[in-house]
């Protein structure tokens, strides 16, 4: 009688090949996603350690203090002769920051700076005038002073060579970023009234940067982390784009910033009257006072979000009868990154100091008389 034949096994070992398969997979999937993570926490870069002062003797100061320092930083016995800018004379300084990419860095992660004998972040110059000389005292700020950047990369420098190259008599543009004593502009007042106007300039120029009349962040949005981890925040791949995701999704936002005038008035009110006390005492030495509107450096395009603080500031100033010039249109449609000194610092670099004083120039020669 015939044995009875064994079933066919070729579909098992079908099954059984393809879950084999499908584990390799998984695990070589497994072991890849933990590579992965491993190579990314190690090849990535660390977070940016923020920027410092680092005086001659050593000592280390954040950047974030540098106005409350600078002008502390005369000591004691400090004693200045009048006229003269409140920086110390001849202080020198370091601001270092953490892994720069930009040229104009040192080999130490560094820019210089350097205060002359008459107290301000400038080449030396002269009190008294040269025959022929066009001057412009140009009072301001961090923006001003140029914090992050090379003395010879200010806008008033750079603003200064422009104008050598295009006129036949001498020219000095004046830095007094911070020689003021303050950084606001109810705080110029005073010093502009003791000592700026004694440097005879032909223009008292006021660098307004918006934070001067109000609480005005440097960034137009918010730095945000996910309120909620995926994965409950174990993988730093996941995390940085989850991260990136927020932060774009943040950026679409279109925000108001002339509501901050709104709801918190006085430092605009502030802001205001010094602008008409400078006004007045540039009348009564019949100097051209013209107040320079400078962006923050943050979204340049059509989700700006302080083109009501700008129209704000410039409204206010045609009403009183203040020249201005908005610098806004010379910072619109860049990427905003390329203009910042440091990812820690946005305030503007070289290049956005140059934009400022490309602007400045070109409302000059559009404007070379006081308008009418």
């Amino acid at each position: 009688m015939p044995t009875p034949s064994s079933p066919p096994t070729q579909p098992l070992r079908g099954k059984s090949k393809l879950g084999k398969r499908l584990l390799l997979l998984t695990v070589t999937l497994c072991i890849s996603v933990v590579v992965a993570e491993v190579l990314y926490r190690v090849l990535r870069a660390s977070p940016y350690v923020p920027p410092e002062i680092v005086t001659m003797d050593g000592k280390r100061v954040p950047t974030s203090e540098i106005a409350n320092f600078l002008r502390t930083a005369g000591g004691k016995g400090f004693t200045p002769k009048h006229p003269c800018g409140t920086l110390a004379p001849g202080l020198e300084l370091k601001q270092w920051y953490d892994r720069p990419t930009q040229p104009e860095f040192d080999a130490d992660g560094c820019v210089s700076v350097k205060v002359n004998d008459l107290g301000f972040r400038d080449l030396p110059f002269t009190l008294e005038k040269q025959p022929g000389e066009f001057r412009i005292l140009a009072v301001g700020d961090s923006f001003t002073f140029g914090s992050g950047v090379q003395g010879a990369d200010t806008w008033p420098q750079q603003l200064e060579e422009l104008l050598r190259a295009e006129r036949e008599g001498p020219v000095e543009v004046i830095n007094a970023g911070f020689a003021a004593g303050t950084h606001h502009v109810a705080g110029y007042v005073d010093w502009i009234r003791s000592d700026g106007v004694e440097f005879q300039p032909d223009i008292l120029m006021i660098g307004l940067c918006l934070n001067d009349i109000g609480e005005i962040p440097m960034l137009g949005y918010p730095v945000l982390a996910p309120k909620h981890p995926w994965l409950g925040g174990v993988s730093e791949i996941l995390n940085t784009i989850q991260k990136t995701m927020t932060m774009n999704e943040v950026k679409q936002q279109k925000l108001d910033g002339s509501l901050v005038l709104k709801y918190f008035p006085a430092p605009w009110e502030a802001a205001k009257e010094g602008m008409r006390s400078i006004k007045k005492i540039a009348a009564e030495r019949d100097l051209r006072l013209i107040i320079a509107i400078f962006p923050m450096v943050t979204q340049l395009n059509e989700r700006y979000p302080l083109a009501g603080v700008h129209k704000t500031i410039g409204e206010f100033c045609k009403t009183e009868g203040i020249e201005s010039v908005d610098l806004l249109s010379n910072f619109l449609g860049r990427e905003e990154s390329d203009l910042w000194v440091h990812p820690t610092d946005q305030h503007p670099n070289k290049i956005g100091q140059g934009l400022i004083a490309a602007g400045v120039r070109d409302y000059l020669n559009a404007n070379p008389t006081k308008p009418q």
